[in-house]
C-alpha cells in the first residue's frame, strides 16, 4: 500500500529538501550539493509516475462510484419513463455495481421514473473505509438536471450514503441513503421531490 493518497506531500518534501541543497551549494560550491538537488528532482518525477500507477482502495471505491453514477445516467435515459413508453430499455449496465434485491429495487424504481441528463457532477465525495478495507462508506453530493415522470429537466442537487462492499475483489453497492442535503440526515423517502 502507498503511504499517500496523492503525491504531494512526498514531491513538497523533496522540493523543500532541493531548495536547501541549492541553497547550500549558492553558498559552498560543492558539487555534492548540485548532486543532492539533481537526485531531488528525479525523485520528484519517479514519485508522481509511481502514484500514478498505485491505486489504493479508497481511490478504488472512489472510482467505482463515478463509474456508476455514469452508468446509472446512461441507463436512466435508456429505461426512462419516455423511453418505457416508446420501447426504449435492454439491458441495465448499472445494476452490475450493485448488490442484493433491495438495492436492486430501489435503483430500479428510480430508473423507471427519471431521465438523468447528461450534466452529472459529483462533488464533496467523502470515504470511510472500515473492517480491512473490505467495507466502505461514501457520502457524496449530485447534481443533474432531471426529468421526472416526462416532465421537463430541472437542476436537482442531492446527498447520498452508498455503504459497498468487497467481494471477489470487486466493489459493489450494498446500500444506498439519500440524506437531507442541508443536514445530512438520512431522508424517510429517497423519492421525495423536497426534502
Amino acid at each position: 500500500m502507498w503511504f499517500t493518497e496523492t503525491p504531494w506531500p512526498p514531491i513538497l518534501i523533496l522540493s523543500v529538501l532541493g531548495v536547501l541543497l541549492f541553497l547550500g551549494w549558492v553558498s559552498q560550491r560543492k558539487t555534492g550539493y548540485l548532486a543532492g538537488l539533481a537526485l531531488c528532482v528525479a525523485l520528484c518525477g519517479i514519485v508522481f509516475v509511481v502514484e500514478q500507477q498505485i491505486l489504493t482502495e479508497l481511490e478504488r471505491v472512489e472510482q467505482r462510484l463515478l463509474d456508476f453514477t455514469a452508468a446509472f445516467q446512461r441507463d436512466s435515459l435508456k429505461r426512462g419513463l419516455v423511453n418505457v413508453l416508446i420501447g426504449g430499455g435492454g439491458e441495465l449496465e448499472s445494476l452490475k455495481f450493485l448488490q442484493g434485491d433491495e438495492v436492486h429495487r430501489l435503483a430500479t424504481h428510480a430508473l423507471d421514473l427519471v431521465d438523468i441528463q447528461d450534466d452529472v457532477r459529483i462533488s464533496d465525495i467523502r470515504t470511510r473505509m472500515s473492517n480491512q478495507d473490505s467495507r466502505a462508506i461514501t457520502q457524496f453530493r449530485a447534481s443533474a438536471s432531471v426529468a421526472v415522470s416526462g416532465y421537463s429537466a430541472a437542476r436537482q442537487p442531492s446527498r447520498w450514503e452508498l455503504t459497498w462492499g468487497k467481494e471477489g475483489g470487486e466493489w459493489k453497492v450494498l446500500r444506498a441513503t439519500r440524506l437531507n442535503f442541508m443536514s445530512g440526515q438520512p431522508l424517510d423517502n429517497p423519492f421525495a421531490v423536497r426534502e
